[in-house]
Parts: C-alpha cells; sequence; structure tokens
C-alpha cells in the first residue's frame, strides 16, 4: 500500500515537472499565430491597421485596351494637326513668292482672241517681263498686258502706240496718233484708216497726253477693243487712254508651243 501511494507521487510530480517546462519556439510561434488568427476574426477591423493602401488607379498595373485606344488617337489627332500646320505655311509661302515673282519680275499670260494677229496667235503662251515696266518708262511701240478701266483685273495683251506727250484725234472717223520720232520729225500715224467716214459724229480734237496716260491698241486694228474705243457716248466698253499702273509688263517671247517659239517686237 505504502509502495503503491509513493509511486502514484512520483507519476504527478513528473506530470508536474513536465507541465512547467518553456514550450519550443515553434510551440509559441503556433500559438502566436492561432492567437493572432483568433484576434482577427474577433475584429476584422484590426488586420488593416497600420497598413497603407495604393490609391485606385496607382496600382501600376497595365494601361487598359481603352486607355491605348485614346492615347493613339490623341496621338494621331496631334499628328493630323501638325501636318496641315506645315502645309498650310508651305502653301502661304509658295502664294507670297508667286505673288512677287508676278508683280516685280515676270509673268506668264496665254493669248485668247485674235486682236493681236498678225503679231501673236490666239492660244499662245507668253513670256513677259515686269520690272522693267514696274520701275522704268514704258516705250512706245512695244507689246504689253495691261488691264482697262472698270474691267477688274483681266489682262489685255496690247502695243502701246502713244505715251505721255504724244498726241491722238479722230478726224473724219479715222484715228490718229502724232508724236516726234527719234530724229526729230513729227508723225502722224492713222490707226484705222478703213474707217474713213466724211459724216462721222464722234471725231474730236487733237488730245495732249497726260503724264501718266497712255494710248494702246490691237495690231488687229478693225477687230480689237482698246483705247480707239473712246469718246463714244453710245458705246458701252469706252477705254481711252490708260494709267501706267494699269500696264502690268512688257511682252519679250512666245515660248508656246515650242515650234513658234520667238522674240516679240
Amino acid at each position: 500500500m505504502d509502495e503503491e501511494k509513493r509511486g502514484v507521487g512520483r507519476e504527478q510530480e513528473n506530470e508536474q515537472q513536465y507541465t512547467n517546462e518553456p514550450a519550443s519556439p515553434a510551440e509559441d510561434g503556433g500559438t502566436a499565430a492561432a492567437h493572432s488568427a483568433a484576434e482577427t476574426a474577433q475584429n476584422p477591423e484590426a488586420s488593416g491597421a497600420g497598413e497603407e493602401t495604393a490609391p485606385a488607379g496607382e496600382s501600376g498595373a497595365a494601361p487598359s485596351g481603352a486607355a491605348k485606344a485614346e492615347d493613339a488617337k490623341a496621338a494621331r489627332a496631334a499628328y493630323i494637326k501638325h501636318e496641315i500646320l506645315d502645309w498650310a505655311k508651305s502653301i502661304a509661302i509658295a502664294l507670297i513668292a508667286v505673288f512677287l515673282i508676278r508683280s516685280l519680275l515676270f509673268n506668264v499670260v496665254r493669248v485668247d482672241g485674235q486682236s493681236m494677229e498678225t503679231t501673236l496667235h490666239n492660244g499662245e503662251r507668253l513670256f513677259v517681263t515686269v520690272a522693267d515696266v514696274r520701275f522704268g518708262e514704258p516705250q512706245r511701240g512695244t507689246v504689253v498686258i495691261c488691264h482697262y478701266p472698270n474691267r477688274g483685273w483681266t489682262y489685255f495683251v496690247k502695243r502701246l502706240v502713244a505715251v505721255p506727250g504724244d498726241q491722238v484725234k479722230r478726224e473724219k472717223g479715222v484715228t490718229y496718233v502724232i508724236y516726234t520720232d527719234e530724229n526729230g520729225n513729227t508723225v502722224e500715224e492713222p490707226l484705222d484708216p478703213k474707217y474713213y467716214n466724211p459724216y462721222s459724229s464722234d471725231d474730236y480734237e487733237a488730245y495732249t497726253l497726260g503724264e501718266n496716260e497712255y494710248f494702246v491698241v490691237g495690231d488687229n486694228r478693225y477687230n480689237s477693243h482698246d483705247s480707239q474705243d473712246w469718246n463714244q457716248p453710245s458705246y458701252m466698253g469706252t477705254v481711252g487712254p490708260i494709267s501706267k499702273s494699269m500696264i502690268a509688263g512688257r511682252v519679250r517671247q512666245v515660248f508656246w508651243p515650242f515650234s513658234a517659239f520667238r522674240s516679240v517686237e
């Protein structure tokens, strides 16, 4: 009996010693994890305490397909705008260059009609210089391109037959140009002798052209609308003398067709 009691007492002592031994690290971790899980289950908000979350859109994820499409659309719009601006600049520069060339250097015009037969023919292309007329004095006898009063900016190709200081008159239906030639001789040149009419009612006395007046006519004198059409109240297309500002250039050559290339005198 005494021995059984002593054996039981020793087993209880061993169990007490085993219970009082410290737990191993692995057992501590498992126990801590278990406690943490238990606390999280009891208080879900605690799991996010002290932690920061990335704002929406800053997660670093790749752009969506819609975002890529928008970027591509914006890039294309910018490219098109740039191209349009480049084209606009190029066209503006070209137009300015053409304007300067035509105003100061040379021009190209096409003959339309038969008023300059047989010197020039319908459809021929002419090379016209501008500077010698704009910055110099137009010369009698030269072929020029010009505008008419009240006819806008339409070009007419005519021959300059009288300059400031010369006289023009119409007598018995015939228009005359009176001037002094290079030898000092007075020349009275009839422009349209076939119009002779002793009963003409639109004659006018000799008129001396002013310092800014010029008289132009077509070489085909009987089929040309020009300065001869003057002092005719019943005629709606009256031209008469024109000013220097209406003379746009001097015709130098016929360059088209190539087979008809020639200088114009």
